[in-house]
């Protein structure tokens, strides 16, 4: 099983649809195509034309997305919505449409017990997308997951990596991929501590911020998941070309260790269409 995710880039409202063609074509020549395509800031805008590309050029038939979602919250007068731009949200995609179920999260969920506390706690839940994709008789969770930079929207951030942890954490579902572009680490250190970016925030939500980003990036082991990429490569300084962002890994793909993950890597070629690498996994399962 081959997964790949990637951000498209396409906050901007109006993106052109040559650029949409190009990304298309760019995953249209990805040797081995993935089985599990995981797509971040896919333009709200050009939902219908971008699912027609995937479906026509690329050769998905299950298409999964929360564009409608953000479409209407960012038509909504309610507050906050209102003052939000929703321009842009999650999209998963594989070849056989009934291999794939959209299981949204919902506001309250029997499985927890718990009526009394909500369980969504962010005003972007189009950036959380949940799908069961079956493949060899296997269940497996997907979760297609963008967070939305610190330094624009500040507590929103957390609140995406706390609903999702949490999520996460309390789900008896053994089979789990957790990916997509997560606009953290800061850096990371030859051994893998990964340096978040709460040193500059407010000194009263500095805790919450680096245990939030931690929990997703390191706190996901003692359920069986494993950071793909760390796991094939190990540790060490990480070469340029494997570098999503930068000097920085911000797009990750968590899996839990028993899909038996045997490869990842960055495709640097991406990077002429984005400003963030595809992020490639293989997986024996």
């Amino acid at each position: 099983m081959r997964v790949l995710t990637r951000n498209v880039n396409g906050a901007f409202p109006h993106q052109a649809k040559d650029e949409i063609e190009a990304q298309i074509e760019c995953l249209a020549g990805v040797a081995d195509p993935p089985d599990l395509l995981l797509l971040n800031e896919v333009n709200q805008y050009r939902r219908e034309f971008t699912r027609e590309l995937i479906r026509d050029e690329l050769g998905y038939d299950g298409i999964v997305d929360t564009l409608s979602w953000a479409h209407e919250l960012r038509e909504s007068d309610v507050q906050p919505h209102r003052d939000i731009g929703h321009t842009n949200g999650n999209l998963t995609a594989v070849r056989d449409a009934d291999s794939i179920e959209h299981t949204p999260l919902e506001l309250f969920d029997d499985t927890y017990d718990d009526a009394d506390r909500k369980h969504v706690s962010t005003h972007y839940p189009e950036k959380i997308l949940v799908t069961t994709y079956t493949v060899n008789g296997r269940d497996i969770k997907v979760w297609n997951v963008r967070a939305v930079p610190g330094s624009m929207k500040g507590e929103e951030k957390l609140k995406i990596f706390e609903t999702v942890y949490n999520r996460i954490t309390n789900d008896p579902e053994r089979l789990r991929i957790l990916a997509g572009d997560f606009n953290t680490p800061a850096a990371e250190l030859p051994d893998g501590q990964p340096i978040t970016f709460s040193d500059d925030k407010d000194p009263r939500i500095q805790d919450r911020w680096r245990t939030a980003a931690l929990q997703i990036l390191k706190g996901l082991g003692h359920i069986g998941m494993v950071d793909v990429f760390r796991y094939h490569w190990g540790y060490g300084t990480i070469d340029t070309l494997d570098e999503s962002f930068g000097n920085r890994r911000f797009d990750h793909i968590i899996a839990s260790e028993e899909l038996n993950p045997v490869y990842c890597e960055y495709d640097p070629e991406s990077l002429n269409h984005s400003d963030h690498a595809a992020l490639i996994a293989d997986f024996e399962i």
